[in-house]
């Protein structure tokens, strides 16, 4: 966790300065003009070089940079900077680990599945070569998302009848 010290620390003086922003849409434009976004930039860059993160990063002027979608949308980041802004208690030091086991575990997979009309009972585990199909309680469905700390402070309802991929 050490070497991941320096994206920590950039995420938690970012989301600082989230605190004195207005709770507008355009807080977060403003926070991505900072000079502490581009410490969060420039960490990222350094703990998940595209070569090993290529989900991470877009071509923008010819140049592989750090994509702002991913890393403020996909992440959960952007989220926890809009609930700081409102005044909303957020755990910043849970948010900024979120953000850096985002940035650092596995880069995702994409694969294609077909599965029609299927019904499972509660507790369902099927093995699937290296998957597992299996049902979720609405508590474990919410873990799933990429800021957990989040979860507290809004509910987001899920589709339980729905199956989200899983390892």
């Amino acid at each position: 966790m050490s070497k991941h010290l320096p994206l920590r620390e950039a995420v938690l003086s970012w989301l600082e300065y989230a605190g004195s922003l207005s709770p507008t849409p355009q807080s977060i434009v403003v926070l991505m003009l900072q000079p502490h976004w581009e410490d969060v930039e420039r960490a990222v860059a350094a703990v998940a070089p595209r070569e090993e993160h290529p989900d991470l990063y877009v071509k923008a002027n010819g140049d592989w940079v750090p994509d702002p979608r991913t890393l403020l949308g996909e992440s959960g980041l952007g989220e926890a900077a809009r609930l700081i802004a409102q005044g909303v208690p957020v755990p910043a030091s849970e948010v900024a680990d979120s953000f850096v086991t985002f940035c650092t575990g596995p880069t995702p997979i994409h694969e294609r599945w077909l599965l029609l009309n299927g019904t499972f009972p509660r507790g369902t585990r099927i093995a699937l070569g290296r998957h597992t199909l299996q049902t979720f309680t609405a508590d474990e469905l919410r873990q799933t998302v990429p800021m957990p700390a989040l979860n507290v402070l809004q509910r987001r309802s899920h589709d339980l009848g729905t199956v989200p991929p899983c390892s």
